[in-house]
């Protein structure tokens, strides 16, 4: 899904002489949470017909994510709209009768539709370990794909480059990134793979690393640097009763599909050599290399 068209076309529809906000647009796309995003997404806006400046903070202020702030005056003032102290009247000015489909609503159901399909134990063979992860310039993803065997050997790496077509919004990492992955992962058959972010440990029990391991049914195991939700308990982490992670230092390890919580931590845990598993970090390091040589080359 191409989530930055779909902001832009719903921006084209604030009529001249109204304004519009970034939560509103957010509301529109289908959740609040993505409101930071929004103005991300306008910062980036390439459509000169894309009246960017139309939109601005809940509390009337301008902001300035899309045009220079005297700019912005201009082209407000230009629409018929009175700016008094720096701040746009909402009650008279507010335009947020968007015509849409509100697609972040139904990635939300997809996502509580394939948690469903999530195999929460032991069902996978060794084998190889892979590792995938991806570095952002602001137009292009870069992923990279490494794989050990059994021993810690690395036996295989690859990477790609992707152009963005949807920004971080917490919990809706997967859908920034799967199609990164999916390219990864074509023609490779490892046994477990680790992928930087969240598998059960996510407010709907389905992270990158469950949506993942469901899509190409293998087994996947999330690591994450940071705790997203959940409360710790002696190494444990838990969501309500349920444990869904444990962690490891400073990193927290979560089954996505096929695997155990205690499992996923063993399997972590002996490719540790330094403060995340290795699969992980030597991913981490082909994709900076891979966007760092890219920008030099190109300036993307």
């Amino acid at each position: 899904m191409n989530l930055y068209e779909k902001t832009y076309e719903l921006v084209k529809q604030i009529p001249r002489g109204k304004v519009s906000t970034y939560g509103a647009i957010a509301r529109a796309l289908g959740d609040i949470i993505a409101a930071r995003a929004v103005g991300v997404m306008l910062n980036q806006n390439p459509y000169k017909e894309v009246p960017c400046y139309r939109v601005i903070k809940s509390d009337g202020s301008l902001g300035g994510y899309a045009t220079g702030i005297e700019k912005k005056i201009k082209l407000l003032k230009n629409d018929g709209i009175e700016i008094v102290n720096g701040r746009i009247d909402l009650t008279k000015y507010l335009f947020d009768d968007f015509e849409t489909d509100y697609p972040l609503k139904k990635l939300r159901q997809e996502q509580e539709e394939l948690r469903e399909k999530v195999v929460a134990e032991d069902d996978f063979e060794m084998g190889s370990i892979a590792g995938m992860d991806v570095s952002y310039t602001k137009r292009f993803a870069y992923g990279a794909y490494v794989e050990f065997d059994e021993e810690g050997n690395l036996i295989k790496k690859k990477v790609v480059k992707m152009e963005i077509l949807f920004p971080y919004i917490p919990t809706y990492l997967a859908y920034r990134e799967l199609p990164v992955l999916n390219e990864l992962i074509k023609g490779e058959k490892p046994g477990i793979v680790m992928i930087d972010g969240n598998g059960l440990l996510h407010p709907r029990l389905f992270g990158i690393a469950c949506h993942f391991g469901v899509l190409h049914d293998v087994a996947t195991i999330g690591i994450a640097k940071k705790l997203l939700c959940g409360m710790e308990k002696n190494g444990h982490i838990f969501i309500g009763k349920r444990k869904v992670a444990r962690r490891i230092g400073k990193i927290f390890v979560s089954p996505g599909n096929k695997i155990s919580v205690d499992s996923a931590h063993e399997i972590a845990k002996k490719f540790m050599r330094y403060s995340i598993p290795e699969p992980i970090r030597q991913a981490h390091m082909l994709a900076n290399e891979a966007r760092r040589k890219d920008e030099m080359k190109n300036g993307d």
